[in-house]
């Protein structure tokens, strides 16, 4: 068959019928750690149940060690679960011939890109496109595509241990999209980057997502980082391995409601005042975080007393962190000591 022909095949191996259940459904799914020298056992996933619908958007929120790696790793296949199962368009991975077929429309892009830093862009994506069944006409034409899409012609020459951070981080997906993939998962994928890279590679992911170009693609990624969930349809939020909470982002500030005022964690007098208006706060990174829930005259007392005592300060809507600290009394960067 034609390297062409064989990549419109795959891409329609892939097209549910009208009708057809959710992309990805996840029941009851459970994955255990043994524990060593008599150490307990970790549940590093715990009983999760979810469904992603055919072009969906999902962000996995949760903090280091909340379970949201280990349970990509288990949808990208590279880890089985204890307990549970996964389905693909109603069809069971427990079976070969089904997971075969799940993992020909699977891209995936973790924490440290799946290139050889020694080879050219040109040559990584050569040698997937070989990977995935693609030679000559077939293998050049999906390399051009990925290429154009990404905008990294000017650098199919460079090797990839010579790129920026950002740069690296297009190739790599350049790399995950070869395949056409109706799934695409990426685990904390913009880990390591600096702001201007890592907003630029989110800009990238969004306008493909939302154009089209790749065809109806459904993305499941994972973060850590509030401003990187807002741009999903859906957030599921993760705490010991279960999910919390979920729904859209503006849904899931909502439903926590009143407003949040920020300022210096180091301020003991901010500490005071609120205190003094009977508001409890939160200590997160070098900020103080205060959820108020009553009226505006409560905010407006405690924020005039804050500018009086010269107190930089900020009150905003409720956000995806304060969301996540309702529903589990903890915060987006709590480390628990645990992997993902």
């Amino acid at each position: 068959m034609p390297q062409a022909a064989e990549a419109a095949a795959t891409t329609r191996d892939l097209q549910p019928a009208p009708g057809a259940p959710a992309m990805l459904s996840v029941g009851s799914l459970a994955r255990v750690y043994k524990g060593r020298r008599g150490h307990a056992d970790r549940r590093a996933v715990d009983g999760v149940s979810l469904e992603i619908a055919r072009g969906e958007w999902v962000a996995l929120l949760g903090p280091n060690g909340s379970g949201k790696s280990t349970l990509v790793r288990i949808l990208a296949t590279l880890d089985r679960p204890d307990e549970g199962r996964v389905l693909w368009q109603g069809r069971d991975l427990a079976d070969a011939s089904n997971l075969a077929a799940y993992r020909r429309g699977l891209g995936v892009v973790f924490q440290h890109a799946g290139l050889d830093r020694l080879l050219t862009v040109r040559e990584n994506l050569a040698g997937q496109a070989a990977l995935h069944g693609l030679t000559g006409r077939g293998a050049a034409e999906a390399v051009a595509r990925v290429v154009d899409m990404l905008k990294i012609g000017d650098r199919l020459h460079d090797r990839v241990g010579e790129l920026s951070g950002g740069l690296a981080r297009r190739c790599d997906l350049a790399r995950a999209l070869l395949p056409r993939p109706a799934l695409l998962i990426l685990d904390e994928a913009t880990a390591g980057l600096d702001h201007d890279s890592r907003i630029g590679f989110l800009d990238q992911l969004a306008a493909l997502h939302e154009s089209g170009q790749t065809g109806p693609m459904t993305i499941l990624m994972t973060t850590h980082l509030m401003d990187e969930a807002e741009r999903a349809d859906r957030v599921v939020m993760v705490h010991e391995g279960r999910v919390v909470l979920e729904g859209s982002p503006a849904a899931l500030r909502e439903r926590v409601g009143g407003a949040s005022i920020r300022c210096r964690a180091s301020s003991i007098e901010a500490e005071a005042i609120l205190s003094d208006a009977g508001i409890e706060s939160t200590i997160r990174g070098s900020e103080r975080v205060a959820r108020v829930e009553a009226g505006a005259d409560t905010v407006a007392r405690v924020a005039s007393h804050l500018a009086r005592a010269g107190i930089a300060f900020e009150i905003s809507p409720p956000t995806l962190g304060d969301a996540y600290l309702a529903a589990t009394g903890a915060t987006l960067t709590d480390l628990n000591g645990g992997n993902d």
